[in-house]
């Protein structure tokens, strides 16, 4: 009976959304989800703004007041995926709340199906080959700092676009028989890689058997939000290197975290492997993501086609032969 008390006692505290979001905000953070819980509280910080400073129970909240916030968000000119993200956040929160039993809590799918909670594609960017080839070679003997970046660009590569956040919390323990095992932290999905020549290579370059941390490569030296802070400072410090590697291969677009990624599933497209074993290659849920995924991307093929079929209205006539 005491027990029961207590509950309900909590379920009553927890009726404002913000109280119960800031509990949800707590939870992902005690479990090591530092980016989940940033993005639950960029969410709500939005929300709140959207709506005051005011108690705001889940009874009150209806689907033309989400509708409502969404337009507010366009107005002010965020981006349809900015917006989305926030979507999907509150609508996390809200199904947490529904789940738990909080009173008066409209289910999820009732309150946001009026607005938009999908991804909109953005145009990524993918280096050829004969980039990576340069970059490989480029002298960097007195830059070690810029050596060890451009290394960790070509170790993403070759452990199949491997995300930098996944690169860095890679283990000792992770590597088997010439083999890496680790889950995605985004999706949580295992991945297995066997590594190649060249990744084993830049792996013995910089791994110290010897160390106490529990880290493949020397970036990461704690766990927990001190960990977190550090992978924040290390991937600002990374993309700001690969600026650098940018200039020197004098290259349009500079470099990313993420353009290791998309040219291996830009390059394996074009050397004809098939969706589903980039789909497997990526850790993508579905081959529909795949598919998604890589119509984002810059398609040399699409516009050398789209150029051809142009050609036959503007292609200069050829003069007719006697007789014709």
């Amino acid at each position: 009976m005491f027990i029961k008390l207590v509950i309900q006692l909590k379920i009553q505290i927890m009726t404002t959304i913000y109280t119960f979001a800031q509990s949800a905000i707590e939870e992902a953070r005690s479990a090591g989800r530092y980016g989940t819980a940033n993005l639950y509280s960029g969410a709500i910080n939005s929300f709140r703004n959207f709506t005051g400073d005011i108690p705001l129970t889940f009874k009150e909240v209806t689907a033309g007041m989400i509708k409502r916030y969404e337009e507010s968000l366009l107005q002010k000119g965020r981006r349809h995926n900015t917006i989305s993200a926030y979507m999907r956040m509150l609508r996390s929160i809200f199904n947490q709340a529904y789940q738990q039993g909080i009173p008066d809590t409209i289910p999820a799918d009732e309150l946001f199906r009026f607005v938009f909670t999908g991804y909109e594609p953005t145009a990524k960017r993918a280096i050829s080959p004969a980039l990576i080839r340069r970059l490989s070679q480029l002298n960097l003997e007195h830059s070690p700092h810029l050596r060890f970046s451009r290394d960790l660009f070509l170790l993403s590569f070759y452990l199949r676009g491997i995300p930098f956040v996944d690169l860095v919390h890679l283990r000792k323990t992770d590597m088997k028989h010439n083999t890496i095992y680790y889950y995605r932290r985004k999706t949580r999905q295992q991945l297995s890689v066997y590594l190649e020549p060249y990744a084993a290579e830049i792996l013995r370059r910089y791994t110290d058997k010897h160390s106490p941390s529990p880290y493949l490569l020397p970036i990461l030296s704690a766990v927990g939000p001190e960990g977190y802070r550090q992978y924040k400072s290390a991937l600002r410090l990374y993309n700001q290197h690969l600026h650098r590697l940018s200039k020197m291969l004098r290259l349009s677009v500079p470099l990313t975290s993420y353009v290791a990624r998309h040219s291996w599933a830009t390059t394996a497209k074009e050397e004809g492997v098939a969706i589903a074993m980039i789909s497997e290659g990526l850790g993508h849920s579905s081959e529909k993501v795949t598919h998604v995924y890589l119509s984002s991307f810059n398609n040399n093929a699409m516009s050398k086609a789209n150029r051809k079929v142009i050609s036959t209205i503007h292609a200069k006539k050829k003069k007719r032969k006697k007789g014709e």
